[in-house]
């Protein structure tokens, strides 16, 4: 079980990543922000690792995640907040602080 919320992990990171770093910079949505919004925001999005999987593993509620991550798609300050807590946040946060200089 440990090794499956590890997995879990990891692939609900990488997708708040791929959703939220190009609200953060500015930049154009690509095929990864696409995907991303649709297997976290789609309930019927065809994969084989479900969204709610992923946080049940966690222990996270789904619906406020999605409510959260939502919010964050319209507020930049937010989706950095976001970015920042990440895992990756050292990665991410060099960028964002290089391109507000």
């Amino acid at each position: 079980m440990k090794r499956f919320k590890r997995f879990a992990e990891a692939v609900l990171e990488r997708a708040v990543i791929d959703l939220l770093k190009p609200i953060a910079e500015d930049r154009k949505k690509t095929q990864e922000w696409i995907t991303a919004y649709k297997w976290i925001f789609d309930p019927e999005w065809p994969s084989i690792l479900k969204f709610e999987t992923c946080c049940d593993a966690l222990n996270i509620n789904p619906d406020e995640m999605r409510a959260t991550l939502r919010k964050a798609c319209y507020d930049k300050k937010l989706a950095k907040e976001i970015l920042l807590r990440s895992k990756k946040a050292e990665d991410i946060s060099k960028e964002l602080e290089e391109e507000e200089k």
